[in-house]
């Protein structure tokens, strides 16, 4: 069962760009991406849903992979930067979801049942909601404790990325 058939019945009912408040990290530059990308999910349902595909779909494949890796980056540097206790296991997490990706993204849309197109814009969310609300909310609690050397890491890595 996933995350949006336990909390809302069906994948019809429920876009998966639906970031709130309760996904914050507590890291303004981290829950901006948190939100880029629940934003860029709800874009790639929307365009399987109404069967848009080609060009537009790619781009908005490739959008979402670069925010992904764009987003890992900034975060790992945080973790190792702050000496993180599970930064090597958020890490592993991170390299299990951009292999998958890699796998299947570029496969989307390609004259397969829309079922399929959905159970991986499921899973996606699934993956992000979850990952968030356990290993992310973690790493910011653990942030928390020094948020003004976290917030002077991430703006001197936004300066140099």
């Amino acid at each position: 069962m996933t995350y949006l058939s336990r909390n809302c019945g069906s994948f019809a009912d429920k876009r998966v760009a639906d970031w709130s408040e309760r996904h914050s990290v507590g890291l303004g530059p981290l829950d901006h991406d948190h939100n880029l990308i629940f934003i860029a999910l709800g874009t790639l349902e929307n365009e399987l849903k109404f069967l848009r595909r080609g060009p537009t779909l790619s781009k908005t494949v490739k959008f979402l992979s670069h925010l992904t890796s764009r987003h890992f980056t900034r975060e790992e540097h945080l973790m190792e930067s702050l000496a993180y206790p599970r930064a090597r296991e958020h890490r592993e997490q991170h390299g299990l979801l951009t292999a998958w990706m890699e796998a299947v993204l570029p496969s989307l849309g390609e004259n397969r049942r829309p079922s399929y197109d959905d159970a991986v814009v499921a899973y996606l969310a699934d993956w992000w909601s979850l990952h968030n609300e356990r290993a992310d909310k973690e790493y910011g609690r653990f942030a928390d404790k020094r948020s003004q050397e976290a917030m002077t890491i991430l703006d001197e890595f936004a300066l140099t990325a």
